[in-house]
């Protein structure tokens, strides 16, 4: 790689550090930088390398949020438990089957959570007078679900799980982004150990991006501890454009 290529690449990876700790979505900038700057490498390195680099990143703002704030501790645990095998078994299905049959109906999805996120004016704020519903089988179906998506095709996730935590579960948007984190990071963790054991990861190079993944995390962090709802909100229908424009992009390409 050149260094002006090394440049662009630590810059995106920062970006992916602070969009992950906040709405989700940094896997849109590290991955197709990753393919742009290293067009010879096998995508599984690439994807292993993304998900080491970030993997500290993740780590540290979740760190901050149980620090700083009052995580929904019973909605994390049992979704994050349930991610991680759903998670393998995604990965196992993307072997067999290609996910471009998944992305129409994908892009639907994201379409509708769109519309929901940028026509609703308080969306995020909270309903007044209904506690949120943390426990029961909702969170792990939730989490199992993720994590399918996250194995199969995984962009995107954590910005998903954001749209489903204020809609169904009734989780702030502060909240609801401090639970995706968390439960990203479940589902991460499963994704590392598995490219560290099979080798598909460019060690040296994510160790350098995790650097700067950490220190986009931490700001991301501290952007949710201080700024709350509205900032998150249009970060929010940012992300879920891009999402929709990337899928698009991938469908046109099959």
């Amino acid at each position: 790689m050149s260094a002006t290529d090394q440049s662009l690449l630590y810059v995106t990876t920062f970006l992916a550090g602070l969009l992950n700790a906040t709405v989700g979505g940094g896997g849109l900038l590290q991955i197709p930088m990753l393919m742009l700057v290293l067009p010879a490498t096998p995508i599984a390195a690439l994807i292993g390398t993304a998900k080491v680099a970030g993997w500290p990143g993740l780590a540290g703002a979740s760190t901050t949020f149980a620090r700083r704030l009052k995580p929904a501790w019973p909605l994390i645990i049992r979704a994050g438990l349930a991610e991680i095998p759903f998670a393998v078994l995604g990965a196992s299905i993307a072997t067999r089957l290609d996910p471009a049959y998944a992305r129409p109906i994908i892009l639907a999805l994201l379409a509708a959570m769109s519309a929901h996120v940028l026509l609703t004016p308080r969306f995020g704020e909270g309903r007044s007078g209904r506690a949120p519903r943390l426990t029961g089988p909702l969170p792990w179906v939730m989490g199992a679900g993720i994590g399918l998506y996250e194995g199969f095709l995984g962009s995107g996730s954590g910005t998903i799980l954001i749209v489903l935590f204020v809609t169904i579960n009734g989780l702030d948007l502060v909240g609801a982004s401090v639970a995706s984190a968390m439960v990203t990071m479940a589902g991460v963790s499963a994704a590392v150990v598995t490219f560290l054991a099979t080798g598909s990861v460019l060690l040296g190079l994510a160790l350098r991006m995790a650097v700067f993944n950490t220190v986009g995390a931490l700001l991301g962090a501290r952007l949710v501890t201080l700024k709350g709802n509205t900032l998150l909100r249009r970060m929010l229908g940012i992300v879920l454009i891009l999402l929709i424009a990337k899928l698009t992009w991938d469908m046109t390409k099959h």
